[in-house]
């Protein structure tokens, strides 16, 4: 910037100072990211998945009763570890809340980050509160987390997922991942807590299934001759009686119908086979075990033609899926606006960010829910501010003052953070009052204030402009927006 022809027009030098102010400070805000967190279950995109932190919750009291309030801490442990930030879910069971300067917010999933906490000690720990409901049951209260490396930037870092499971008001009974809904679930695929009876939904009551993928492969299922275990005991065919074999042409493993000269055998024998339903009895490529490909046939012989494989476009309420397997014939369908309903309706790739309730409400896992303290000033806010719940003589994203997220703030709405309305847990507007899907934990820093000064710098040229004259084709190329977009946690 050392040498610069005086005899440039202004209009021209004008336009050059907001090129060099917009790239520094572009510059900046794509390195610091959004420091709120989003409500998701997976870091990974943004962050990559160098490592995995480890991640656990412990609850005080260890055992509560219906109705009870819990304390529980949650804690991020990676050896790189420099700030942490985390999505804390119940499952719409129980109420969540956030605990004064622990660093979390009430997001429309549940808990975010406000933003990124330092580590202590090789770690990083939020405390948040539940209320169980009122009738026994039980809980899984999980929570998807991102271990930063503090490096300013997206990469190096561990996300990492942990959860807590307990029943309450009755004797606990454990309950097992049930994949394939025949009745057997399977440990290693996840378990939760209840009270006796009727398993949740996707659950089962009795462990062992080898084969989640299955539906007639379980403990106790009869055993048939073909090669496989189908009752779980770790044995093939053991006892089994022979089966009734039909030609199989293509040797596919598969016969296209009962006809032809049958016989006694088990699975395996050359040119016969046991399971029925070939689509193409001659083309060995297709039949119902095969996985559909997007080939413009029916693979798997279901009667349908590259479902679910055909390139996908869009997000949320927008995705879409091409009418061909060409991925340019993908045309995403139109957003719609957001509602209360753990869905992304706007196709922004958050979920109920800045969905509308009643006065008094705020959105809670996709549910409207009185607002923590109630409105009206001197309200008990979840964290440090001055006034009510919701605020006094501001509505929408007017300007308030003190407010922090989910707290109160004279003059401010709720979800108000000053002039900059910064809504709670990301799920709202970013620092500059923008709606975006950034990625947020890896970069500490908040680029509201060079985006401020950016700003400004446009209206002192605006104004010097109206002076000097129009700047012609430069002010028409100026970019809308300064905000870069990316996604996640």
């Amino acid at each position: 910037m050392s040498r610069v022809s005086h005899d440039r027009p202004r209009s021209t030098r004008l336009a050059f100072l907001i090129a060099a102010t917009a790239s520094a400070l572009l510059f900046e805000r794509a390195a610091a990211a959004r420091a709120s967190g989003i409500v998701t279950s997976d870091c990974s995109g943004c962050h990559g998945s160098a490592s995995q932190s480890m991640v656990t919750i412990t609850a005080s009291p260890s055992t509560f009763n219906p109705g009870d309030t819990v304390n529980l801490t949650l804690t991020i442990q990676w050896s790189s570890i420099k700030v942490g930030g985390a999505y804390v879910t119940s499952n719409n069971v129980g109420t969540l809340r956030p605990i004064s300067g622990e660093g979390l917010a009430m997001s429309s999933g549940g808990l975010t980050h406000s933003s990124p906490k330092a580590a202590a000690g090789g770690q990083v720990t939020f405390r948040f509160s539940w209320q169980a409901p009122s009738t026994p049951g039980g809980v899984e209260i999980e929570a998807f987390v991102l271990a930063g490396n503090g490096n300013n930037a997206s990469s190096g870092d561990a996300p990492g997922y942990g959860t807590f499971v307990a029943a309450f008001g009755c004797e606990a009974r454990e309950y097992y991942r049930d994949w394939d809904a025949d009745g057997y679930g399977a440990r290693a695929n996840g378990l939760v807590l209840g009270c006796p009876g009727a398993p949740p939904t996707g659950y089962a009551a009795k462990d062992g299934d080898c084969d989640e993928n299955n539906e007639r492969v379980f403990p106790g299922a009869p055993e048939i001759c073909n090669t496989k275990d189908d009752n779980c005991n770790g044995q093939i065919d053991e006892n089994a009686p022979a089966a009734m074999l039909w030609p199989d042409a293509d040797g596919d493993g598969y016969y296209s119908s009962a006809t032809g000269m049958s016989v006694m055998g088990c699975v395996g024998l050359k040119g016969y086979a046991a399971l029925g339903g070939d689509c193409a009895p001659s083309d060995p490529t297709i039949n119902p075990g095969v996985k559909e490909t997007c080939n413009a046939k029916d693979d798997n012989c279901d009667g349908r033609v590259d479902e679910r494989v055909r390139p996908q476009c869009g997000t949320g309420w927008c995705a879409r899926e091409s009418t061909s397997c060409d991925p340019a014939d993908c045309k995403p369908g139109p957003p719609r606006a957001e509602e209360c309903n753990l869905f992304d309706d706007d196709c922004d790739g958050e979920i109920d960010n800045g969905a509308r309730c009643d006065p008094g409400q705020q959105c809670s896992s996709g549910v409207c829910v009185p607002v923590a303290g109630g409105p009206g000033s001197g309200g008990a806010p979840v964290t440090a501010g001055s006034g009510g719940g919701s605020g006094s003589g501001g509505s929408g994203t007017g300007t308030g003052t003190g407010g922090a997220v989910s707290a109160s703030g004279s003059g401010g709405s709720l979800g108000d953070s000053g002039a900059s309305g910064h809504a709670s847990g990301g799920a709202g507007p970013d620092a500059t009052g923008s709606s975006s899907s950034s990625c947020r934990v890896a970069g500490e820093a908040d680029a509201s204030l060079p985006m401020s000064l950016l700003l400004a710098v446009v209206a002192f040229v605006a104004a010097r402009s109206r002076r000097a004259g129009p700047v012609s084709s430069v002010a028409a190329s100026w970019p809308a927006r300064g905000v870069r977009r990316s996604r996640r946690v």
